[in-house]
């Protein structure tokens, strides 16, 4: 019987001996060695931090990773280049912090605001006329009249007394919005605020308007100018009206109980006085066919009287002076029934001993309204749309 076998000392013959068995803290036990093997950090730490591999030592010390990642995590997040990189959506902390302790003012900023102009304030031809100029002059104690007007010499002299005291305006800045109207016509008419005896269907391109017999002389303005001396540029400016009644002349006095007049001035302008009466002003009047040119006495024989029926139209090119000191151009014409019936140029000579001609508004350094002046019982049409024109400029 054969002795009992005793394998020899060491390991048996098939195992290397350069091979070592080496765990780590918190290895996994025995039976999970290839879940062990591909633990991230295991060789990385081996080999950085005893600087060979663990193949190389005989018995490699027990190794417990440090917490947080390994360095590599954030060297590799510096050599990322910076197109890679996204940041968290929404604003930082400190934006939201800040947000929190200031609530901005409503509206644009301060910076906004200067850049840009204001939008000017709608055109009031009436906005810078006094209260008590609104309204008719109380009846005169005298009863002289100028030759061919109806109004006394004492409602001229408070006229003359109120354009001294109101000089005329700065040409105004006007919106885009304006000027889109002024070329399309699509300009109104307006009374004298708290005027009374009349009775004004106004829109965009004209108005109809009825008076009274008690209507005293009264002037209606465009709510637009037709020439605005922001643009500095020659233009022709022109509007039409329709008579439809008129009143009659006196035959014993052989004035008109009733009166209408057209024309042009630049503003302000006392209410209470037809157009070609004041400074600035130029009218055509239909009760004696004669023009006035800032004339308060009788003006000069122009035309025949308007009719019932007549369409009746009156125009202006003005050609401003083109550099300072230059002269201007303003020929004036005047139209029936859709054909030229007469004109004259703003400039001509007048008589130095005569009083007015002050034409200095209408020479194309100030805005121009169409103005309309009526008195008694009246009736009439005014057209600012050159569609609904019988002439055609």
């Amino acid at each position: 019987m054969s002795e009992k076998y005793q394998p020899p000392a060491g390991p048996p013959p098939n195992r290397s001996t350069n091979q070592h068995h080496v765990q780590f803290a918190g290895s996994p036990p025995s039976g999970r060695s290839e879940i062990a093997s591909n633990y991230p950090f295991r060789n990385a730490h081996a080999s950085s931090s005893q600087g060979q591999h663990p193949s190389e030592s005989d018995a490699p010390p027990a190794y417990e990773a440090p917490p947080g990642p390994p360095p590599s995590w954030h060297s590799e997040k510096k050599q990322q280049p910076d197109s890679e990189y996204l940041p968290p959506p929404g604003p930082p902390p400190s934006h939201m912090n800040k947000t929190k302790e200031y609530i901005a003012p409503p509206g644009p900023p301060p910076s906004h605001s200067a850049a840009s102009e204001p939008e000017p304030p709608p055109y009031d031809p009436w906005m810078s006329v006094p209260d008590n100029a609104l309204l008719p002059p109380p009846p005169s104690i005298k009863d002289a009249r100028s030759p061919t007007a109806n109004a006394t010499w004492d409602d001229a002299a408070r006229a003359h007394a109120w354009t001294n005291q109101n000089p005329l305006w700065r040409p105004q800045q006007h919106s885009p919005q304006t000027f889109t109207r002024i070329a399309s016509g699509r300009i109104g008419l307006t009374a004298p605020p708290n005027t009374k005896n009349i009775h004004l269907e106004a829109n965009l391109g004209g108005a109809t308007v009825q008076t009274s017999p008690k209507c005293s002389d009264t002037i209606f303005l465009s709510d637009l100018p037709l020439y605005t001396a922001q643009t500095g540029t020659p233009k022709k400016i022109y509007f039409e009206l329709k008579v439809v009644s008129m009143g009659h002349i006196d035959r014993n006095t052989g004035e008109s109980n009733a009166g209408i007049a057209i024309g042009f001035l630049a503003p302000p302008y006392p209410a209470w006085r037809l157009p070609g009466w004041e400074r600035s002003s130029i009218g055509v009047h239909g009760d004696d066919g004669r023009r006035y040119v800032d004339d308060s006495e009788g003006g000069i024989d122009f035309v025949s009287a308007f009719r019932a029926g007549d369409v009746v139209g009156i125009g202006m090119m003005l050609s401003p002076p083109q550099f300072a000191g230059g002269k201007s151009g303003a020929e004036v014409f005047f139209t029936r029934n859709g054909k030229k019936e007469g004109g004259f140029n703003l400039h001509e000579e007048r008589d130095s001993a005569e009083e007015g001609g002050d034409v200095t508004g209408l020479e194309g350094r100030n805005d121009i309204l169409a103005a309309v002046g009526c008195f008694g019982g009246v009736e009439f049409e005014v057209r600012f749309r050159k569609e609904e024109w019988k002439f055609r400029p």
